[in-house]
């Protein structure tokens, strides 16, 4: 396994598999992490990204675009703050990329809690195909949770391209 750190971002390599933690800001450039993993398919875990702003987003589609022309992209555990950027792109609408699982943040009617429980996007493909976020079980109380936003700040990437 191999360690980096691109700007406030640690990566952590381990053959065609990169894990991501900390912030996809102006200080990273991710150019490097293309050239690092090899050809062919490739999988991302984003749970550990806490932060994106604009700049951090670019370096990401120009990874992204840079990684499919080399094989398949799979994304695993996308974090919620990354999952409302992708959404805003209509790049990412369609399936473009594939996303195993992803993060967002629900929240319970019965108790009030709130959480970003990981979602597994493979077996709640046809409710996330119909924009409807799928219930989640409360940790706290047991009772079905409840997206706790908009559906299309989180779900626009599994919607069929028009």
């Amino acid at each position: 396994m191999t360690t980096l750190r691109i700007g406030r971002l640690d990566v952590q390599l381990s053959g065609a598999r990169a894990v991501l933690a900390g912030r996809l800001d102006d200080m990273v450039q991710l150019g490097e992490l293309a050239t690092r993993l090899p050809p062919g398919d490739v999988a991302i875990d984003t749970a550990g990204v806490t932060f994106v702003n604009s700049i951090g987003m670019r370096e990401w589609v120009r990874l992204l675009r840079a990684l499919r022309e080399r094989g398949a992209v799979t994304l695993e555990a996308v974090s919620d703050v990354l999952m409302v950027q992708m959404n805003l792109l209509a790049e990412f609408h369609g399936g473009a990329v594939r996303i195993a699982s992803f993060h967002a943040v629900y929240l319970c009617p019965g108790c009030g809690r709130e959480a970003t429980p990981l979602v597994d996007a493979v077996v709640h493909a046809a409710v996330l195909h119909q924009m409807r976020a799928p219930p989640m079980p409360c940790p706290e109380c047991g009772k079905a949770m409840e997206l706790a936003d908009f559906p299309e700040r989180y779900l626009g990437v599994f919607a069929p391209r028009a």
